[in-house]
């Protein structure tokens, strides 16, 4: 055998099993089941929040399989709604799309996959950190995946079924770092080559992802004592993936930026100054890191105004600056030394620096889903870091009195943060049966919150529409009004928000109002065409067809895809008896919406004045087909 084949040898710990690994082999399983009892209440939940955007308001998504050819080439919210995107997740989609094909408009086999692709996390964690820490006690591992699956940070990803997203990022990047470690440990290239497939997923998934290629190589300084330079240079090729991955992205989108940001998204965007920027992002960075140790207020948006802007003076601000320093200090330490907890801080800070909004602003300031990679280096930095502390724990031992003593504080502080973690997740999950109950257990943690307050208002409004008693319709419709007051009250600019306002005075016939609402609305955002249709509505109700059809035209040409708009122009064109004209845009719609009973019906009534029966028959029959009680 040559002396290089020999050191490599020698570099190659073997692994043999322990008693501690015979006495413990039931903990995946054990782990497996808590992560789904702990989500098991979300499996008879509803729709809620974003899953509009790319489920039961998704066009391309609702074609199915037919619809994969859209996803791979359009960006995310392209079958939601007619604007240029700023971002690309194909797979979440691709996934949707092929579930939709199966069982359309069924929330509960896309509940069900959020849960069991989780559980396959918990189980990826676990035997990651088993391969990490060969030498150390298999409790280990199982305390950190424990603390993960328990914390009710994550339940904004699991129980919303839009944040699949999150959830495959995360598990295709934990592939990569088992894979990754196979390579450092064996120079195996088939281990490096699936890896490189699983980082590629990743970043298909989520464009969060990117962090990884800087864990790659702290992950390597742990595992492997190559020269830094060797180590560097394997970590380096998972830069390739990524230069795909981004050129792709950019050739479909034509941008690598993220457009236009509102404060109603981010509310850094209305700080005064660059220096408030950056002292209200540090108090953010405060916020999170308070919901990550002890998550007692957690909620779906804390946006503008629920947190001021503040200036470098504040407190807060200085202590987490003060921190930040010191765990990057101790985070350099720890590297060279080779202490667990130190990859767990970094691998928390690496994993959250892009939605820190220091770097680069982001279409949001503050979501709990952004802590869903970060919490795993959280929980690895608690669990490591108390070991650390007091470790006398060793891989030998089996008996849990021997254990325990061995390392109490360890087991007293994760045992504490893991029934109340677990308590309060499952307790937490029933605030995401629907937007409704969301919004209105929210409302209560972040009252100041304009967008809260809007989107509270919109569910009150469809509450009031499906009421069918009277005095509780009413109350609905009041406390609709109330909140879109409120948000404009919080955020006076809030187009959509007069717009809401002036679709809740049309349908109690009060029509001036509606047009005053419509009208300050497009005061602020004079490219809504929704706003457009709307107030054409109310143009046909009155008789006045010319004005009707001005602005439905303007509502077309802002937004091609806007079906509504192309209904009602073509409606105008067809009381006019401009058949021809009113068959183009009945038909334009369908292509974005073509199980549409009434847009069938219309194109139906279209061609029987035309005198083409036979055509007229066919769209008839498919509208009745869709929607029996349409047939007189």
């Amino acid at each position: 055998m040559s002396k290089k084949k020999s050191k490599l040898k020698k570099s190659v710990k073997k692994v043999t099993p322990t008693a501690s690994s015979a006495a413990f082999t039931w903990l995946p399983y054990a782990l497996a089941l808590l992560a789904f009892l702990l989500y098991a209440n979300t499996l008879g939940h509803q729709f809620a929040l974003d899953d509009a955007s790319v489920l039961t308001d998704n066009f391309v998504v609702q074609k199915g399989l037919s619809g994969w050819p859209e996803i791979f080439t359009t960006n995310y919210r392209f079958g939601y709604w007619n604007n240029l995107g700023s971002l690309y997740r194909p797979i979440s989609l691709a996934v949707f799309a092929l579930v939709w094909q199966v069982s359309p408009d069924n929330p509960f086999p896309l509940h069900l996959i959020n849960v069991l692709l989780f559980v396959l996390t918990a189980v990826v964690i676990f035997q990651l950190l088993r391969k990490m820490w060969p030498d150390l006690h298999i409790l280990l591992p199982g305390l950190v995946t424990a603390l993960f699956v328990a914390h009710p940070v994550h339940v904004e990803v699991v129980a919303n079924i839009k944040s699949l997203d999150e959830i495959l990022a995360l598990l295709f990047g934990l592939f990569t770092m088992s894979y990754y470690v196979d390579f450092l440990k064996t120079d195996k290239i088939n281990a490096l080559i699936i890896a490189l497939v699983c980082y590629t997923l990743a970043l298909f998934s989520k464009e969060n992802s990117v962090t990884f290629v800087a864990i790659f190589p702290t992950l390597a300084a742990f595992i492997s004592d190559k020269k830094w330079t060797k180590r560097l240079a394997s970590a380096a090729v998972f830069l390739l993936p990524l230069a795909f991955y981004l050129g792709v992205r950019y050739a479909i989108l034509k941008t690598q930026g993220i457009g236009t940001i509102s404060p109603l998204d981010n509310l850094l965007i209305a700080t005064p100054s660059t220096a408030s920027w950056f002292a209200t992002a540090f108090l953010l960075l405060g916020k999170y890191l308070a919901a990550l140790v002890i998550p007692w207020q957690l909620g779906s948006d804390f946006g503008y105004s629920q947190i001021p802007s503040v200036s470098p003076a504040n407190i807060t601000v200085i202590a987490m600056f003060v921190a930040l320093q010191a765990t990057v200090f101790y985070n350099i330490w720890g590297v060279r030394k080779k202490r667990w907890s130190a990859f767990g801080t970094s691998f928390l800070f690496i994993s959250f620096s892009i939605y820190s909004n220091l770097f680069v602003p982001i279409g949001s300031s503050y979501g709990e889903r952004f802590l869903y990679v970060a919490s795993l280096g959280f929980c690895i930095a608690v669990v490591m870091g108390l070991y650390e502390y007091g470790g006398k724990l060793d891989k030998r031992d089996t008996g849990l009195a021997t254990i325990f003593n061995k390392n109490k504080l360890l087991f007293i502080v994760t045992g504490i943060l893991f029934l109340f973690y677990s308590g309060k997740t499952v307790t937490r999950n029933a605030a995401w049966y629907d937007s409704y109950t969301l919004y209105k257990t929210d409302i209560q943690t972040a009252p100041n919150s304009a967008k809260l307050n809007f989107h509270l208002g919109l569910e009150e409004v469809q509450k009031a529409l499906t009421e069918t008693d009277g005095t509780q319709k009413i109350a609905y419709q009041n406390a609709a009004f109330q909140h879109f007051n409120r948000a404009i009250e919080l955020y006076p600019t809030y187009a959509d928000a007069y717009g809401q306002l002036g679709l809740a005075y049309y349908r109690q016939k009060e029509y001036d109002k509606a047009m005053q609402q419509y009208q300050k609305s497009l005061e602020y955002d004079p490219k809504d065409a929704k706003i457009y249709s709307n107030m054409g509505v109310i143009y046909f109700k009155k008789g006045n067809l010319q004005k009707a059809e001005e602005v439905y035209l303007k509502a077309v040409q802002l937004a091609p895809r806007y079906v509504d708009a192309r209904r009602n122009l073509g409606s105008v064109y067809a009381q006019t008896r401009r058949f021809d004209q009113a068959i183009t845009q009945f038909t334009e719609g369908l292509k974005y919406d073509p199980n549409n009973a009434t847009l069938n019906l219309y194109l139906g009534y279209a061609y029987r004045d035309k005198k083409d029966l036979n055509t007229a028959n066919k769209y008839l029959q498919r509208a009745y087909q869709l929607d029996p009680k349409l047939k007189r």
